[in-house]
């Protein structure tokens, strides 16, 4: 179990710690706003109505040996910046940030973030690469250019095997894992005989460029 705190109850915010909550992490919700407040208030652990541009007022609900703080506070630039800056100061070790360009992220990794996060981005960008590749159900981005995904398997796959697909020597990318999803189990690294049942899910580790040629 983790502690948290999520300083901004906007959707992104309020989601994000509702999420955490839920996955049994003891969750601190700061905001400004009191309705915002009194809307999170019992799906927490415990939510409290500060003006972050005060450092004082932070340091009364916030320690150092917290596991991460999230920073989302829409387009409040300057809230956001002085926020970071507080929290850096007050010993967080790890302070993620919502930003809401390169530039917002850029100043926020100078004063302290550890990581930026661009909801609308990310989403326009898991959008064009589903509209891309249409099979494809989910995507986790790797270091460098490799990525990790799932896709779901045409009709053309079904009843044959790896090997006859030669999918390494096609595009260029691995089976690493073959989901039934009727059965609900996973072949993890799957032998080169094992035939493509109806309903399976590929899980498929490889370049994006040749992940992107990959559209089954």
């Amino acid at each position: 179990m983790g502690q948290f705190v999520v300083i901004g109850l906007g959707n992104f915010g309020h989601n994000v710690a509702i999420s955490l909550f839920e996955q049994r992490n003891q969750v601190l919700a700061i905001d400004a706003n009191s309705k915002k407040i009194e809307q999170i208030k019992d799906k927490v652990t415990q939510a409290v109505v500060v003006n972050v541009k005060e450092k004082e007022a932070l340091s009364e609900f916030i320690s150092n040996d917290i596991d991460a703080a999230i920073v989302s506070l829409g387009d409040k630039i300057e809230a956001s910046i002085l926020t970071t800056l507080y929290l850096k100061e007050l010993g967080v070790k790890k302070i993620i940030v919502k930003a809401i360009n390169d530039d917002h992220g850029q100043i926020l990794k100078l004063i302290g973030a550890m990581e930026i996060i661009y909801p609308e981005k990310e989403e326009a960008v898991r959008l064009a690469r589903r509209l891309t590749v249409p099979n494809l159900i989910e995507h986790i981005p790797l270091a460098s250019e490799y990525s990790i995904v799932e896709i779901a398997v045409p009709d053309n796959f079904v009843g044959k095997s790896l090997k006859e697909l030669r999918l390494r020597s096609k595009y260029n990318v691995e089976v690493i894992a073959v989901k039934d999803v009727l059965q609900d189990t996973l072949h993890l690294i799957p032998e080169a005989d094992v035939k493509i049942k109806p309903d399976s899910v590929l899980m498929v580790i490889g370049k994006e460029v040749d992940i992107n040629k990959f559209k089954v």
